[in-house]
């Protein structure tokens, strides 16, 4: 902080006007800057205040932004674990577990039917006492759920192995494409042609890390909802601001004609005075002499004899007919 002697040297004091200040002049100016330093001190203590706490609430604002983010994804992907694995599995295990008790009884009705036939054959000796007994075929999980063959090999079909289907693959990159050409309209369509401003790859695979659709992963990225807000706004205002020019425009005009019509009205009354009072003896108005009115004024005692008057009488009395004359033809244009 610099010292009052060195505030008053760069205001342009010697050295030898600062020795000469008296000591409670010299006290009140140290006060003074004193206080104004402790007022600057506070106001950067309060601007550095203010910018961390501005900080910090961005801080919390980017920390609920990705707590809510992860959120979402924890709960996008247990909704397509129960969608998509837990259930489908689900009921694949109950139907293949129904299929294997069908079997089974079946074949333990079958055994103890031809149990019951081979007992009756040999009590009608039909056959040797010592023939062998049926066995059934032994029913395996994968046999009965279709899965795999009597051999144990995989066979194709829904409980079994995958079947390659060209057409769902065309479908779904057909899809694809679509998704991405959407996107890039819009975008387009939002800011001004531009295009975007990441690869639709790296959309995609952004998209798939979140368990998004890529037309909501691009939504959320670029705005898309903010934008087209923006875009309805301008447009309304656009519409507004048309209408209040028009209406402007409206009464600009109806004042024009209005102002017109009475400059055409004065410049026929100022016409009019000019022909009124011009050289030409066809258009001027025939102004008859005065000093008969004049000479009867005077013998009536209306107004003072002229001869009689002074100089500066004179002049106000000239002045006073002037007005009166101009102000009778006024009335008479009116």
């Amino acid at each position: 902080m610099p010292t009052l002697a060195e505030v008053l040297k760069q205001s342009g004091l010697s050295q030898e006007q600062i020795d000469a200040l008296d000591a409670k002049v010299m006290n009140s100016l140290g006060g003074v800057l004193n206080t104004a330093d402790l007022a600057q001190k506070a106001a950067q203590d309060a601007a550095a205040k203010a910018d961390a706490d501005r900080k910090a609430a961005e801080a919390a604002v980017a920390a609920a932004k990705t707590a809510q983010e992860a959120t979402e994804l924890q709960k996008r992907s247990v909704d397509e674990f129960w969608q998509n694995t837990y259930n489908p599995g689900v009921a694949a295990w109950e139907k293949e577990k129904q299929e294997l008790a069908r079997k089974a009884s079946d074949a333990a009705a079958e055994a103890a039917f031809y149990k019951a036939q081979r007992e009756s054959l040999k009590e009608l000796g039909l056959i040797p006492a010592d023939a062998p007994a049926f066995t059934p075929t032994a029913v395996t999980p994968d046999a009965a759920s279709g899965s795999r063959d009597a051999q144990g090999r995989f066979v194709p079909g829904p409980n079994g192995s995958p079947v390659f289907d060209t057409n769902a693959l065309i479908a779904r990159a057909s899809d694809g494409f679509n998704t991405i050409a959407n996107v890039q309209w819009r975008y387009q369509r939002l800011y001004n042609g531009a295009p975007l401003p990441i690869p639709p790859s790296e959309l995609i695979s952004k998209a798939d890390q979140l368990k998004l659709d890529p037309m909501e992963y691009a939504a959320r990225t670029f705005r898309f909802a903010e934008k087209e807000e923006e875009q309805r706004q301008a447009v309304a205002k656009a519409h507004d601001d048309e209408i209040r020019l028009a209406a402007s425009t409206e009464k600009e005009s109806e004042w024009k004609q209005k102002f017109d019509a009475r400059e055409a009205e004065f410049a026929a009354k100022e016409k009019t005075r000019a022909e009124q009072h011009a050289n030409n003896p066809d258009v001027r108005v025939a102004i008859s002499s005065k000093m008969p009115e004049l000479q009867r004024q005077v013998v009536a005692k209306d107004i003072p004899d002229p001869l009689m008057m002074n100089e500066s009488q004179r002049r106000v009395q000239t002045a006073k007919m002037i007005r009166d004359t101009i102000a009778e033809k006024d009335q008479a244009v009116a």
